[in-house]
């Protein structure tokens, strides 16, 4: 729960610097798309509008001059054709501002010069006809009019240049303004998108710093539990001693002294083998246990032994839970490994193997050991009923961890055992689980030997209830 908080808070706060960042981005676009829509407009509209309206007044005071100076000098056709031509100049700059956009109220403005233009034509055509005919003095009379028409014209296109010149200032202060804007907007959005990668980081640093702890705790808990795992190894494996030597001495007088029926002979056969594999297997774990869990470099075993010693120490059991006890010995390798860990390291398999067959309609057990390479594989696999949904293979192999579905009462040693004496001797371990059953397994390093090799074994104990 913790952990995917903790996920949670972590992912929340980069998606959040992240956004900020997008954010900053998105608001600096749209301002700059702001700013250059209000430059193209100055550029493409008010700019030339005002070129074109101040031309066209120059090209109207150009006329006037043109139609005083023809009523004031003898002149005939040629002045007529001058001012026409600077008439036709004065509706071409008219007509290029015509084509360009129009601004708010713009378009009254512009009316009052169309009107304007038209009064100034109403006038100016009886003073060029009256020119062309030599008639100054009907022109002279005219001459007043034509002025009062040409200064509202230069009116109006005096209006039509301050509202374009407005337009452009407007345009300029939201330019201004809109740069002040994105400026303060970026510089906020990127000053919370640091502030929350500040925060981010150092949760994350405060979350790695706890990981670490926990790791730091969990591997100082794993080292304290081998420790208790080898001193309980050695209490035992000394503790056990004085009274497995009373057990051996009976045992060699009932042998001695004991009846004649074959049952019981065979019986108190099978009794002194087991003890003095048990015997074995306690002075190695002792060995083991003293040595700090360091393996003796000296010690030489069969796999394939010690799989046959193993099931003969468990028939009696295997007999009690009517399972059937499979040896598959295929090795013919020796490891460097006392022969009484390797039967402690198969023993734990066999016996967790036996105690989850129980009950089950098939019951069976295979010890099975077969050289691979440089190593030798040791696998114990059953038909019980796996390991529960969602175990971690790795965690029962730790000390004192028992699976949900565990029987008896054990401590959780078993397992840790097995991996403690298989990790010493450079071996690997791990574990398979299906429905229809789990398969334990380890392997050790083969060591050359000049030993004669073991032979193929395959016993079978079947027993029925």
């Amino acid at each position: 729960m913790e952990s995917t908080y903790v996920e949670r808070v972590v992912i929340v706060a980069f998606a959040a610097v992240v956004l900020s960042f997008l954010g900053a981005t998105w608001f600096s676009e749209r301002q700059s798309g702001e700013i250059q829509r209000a430059a193209l407009s100055i550029q493409g509209n008010a700019a030339p509008s005002i070129r074109r309206l101040a031309t066209a007044a120059a090209e109207l005071r150009h006329l006037q001059l043109l139609v005083h100076r023809a009523l004031e000098q003898e002149s005939g056709s040629s002045a007529v054709v001058a001012i026409e031509t600077a008439r036709a100049q004065l509706d071409e700059q008219l007509a290029a501002y015509e084509l360009l956009p129009v601004y708010p109220r713009e378009d009254a403005s512009w009316r009052r010069a169309e009107s304007a233009v038209g009064r100034l034509d109403g006038d100016l055509t009886p003073i060029t006809e009256a020119l062309d005919r030599g008639d100054r003095s009907s022109a002279h009379q005219l001459e007043g009019r034509l002025d009062r028409s040409s200064e509202a014209l230069a009116l109006a296109l005096s209006q039509d240049t301050d509202l374009n010149a407005a337009a452009a200032a407007s345009l300029a202060k939201e330019i201004q303004t809109n740069r002040r804007r994105g400026i303060i907007w970026a510089l906020l959005l990127d000053g919370v998108g640091i502030l929350l990668a500040i925060a981010a980081a150092a949760w994350a640093l405060r979350v790695g710093r706890a990981y670490s702890r926990a790791v730091k705790a969990c591997g100082e808990m794993a080292e304290r539990r081998a420790e208790e795992l080898d001193q309980f190894a050695s209490r035992m494996a000394h503790d056990v001693r004085t009274p497995l030597s009373v057990v051996g001495l009976s045992l060699q007088i009932v042998d001695r002294h004991g009846g004649e029926d074959p049952r019981f002979r065979r019986a108190a056969k099978r009794a002194c083998g087991a003890f003095q594999q048990v015997q074995v297997m306690i002075d190695a774990l002792f060995d083991f246990a003293h040595a700090g869990a360091h393996a003796d470099p000296r010690a030489r075993a069969s796999v394939s032994a010690a799989a046959d010693g193993v099931a003969v120490g468990v028939c009696t059991r295997a007999e009690e839970v009517g399972a059937e006890l499979v040896v598959h010995a295929r090795s013919r390798a020796l490891v460097a490994c006392p022969g009484g860990l390797v039967e402690i390291a198969i023993g734990n398999l066999v016996n967790n193997a036996l105690t989850y067959v129980e009950g089950r309609d098939k019951r069976i057990v295979t010890i099975a050991t077969a050289d691979q390479g440089a190593t030798t594989k040791v696998s114990v696999s059953d038909t019980g009923p796996g390991l529960p949904s969602g175990t971690d293979p790795a965690r029962i192999f730790q000390p004192h961890v028992r699976g949900t579905n565990a029987r008896g009462r054990g401590l959780g040693l078993g397992l840790a055992t097995v991996k403690k004496i298989v990790e010493a001797h450079g071996g690997h371990l791990g574990v398979s689980s299906s429905p229809d059953g789990c398969v334990f397994w380890f392997t050790l390093p083969i060591v050359p030997s000049d030993t004669p090799a073991p032979g193929i074994v395959h016993r079978s104990a079947i027993v029925a209830s």
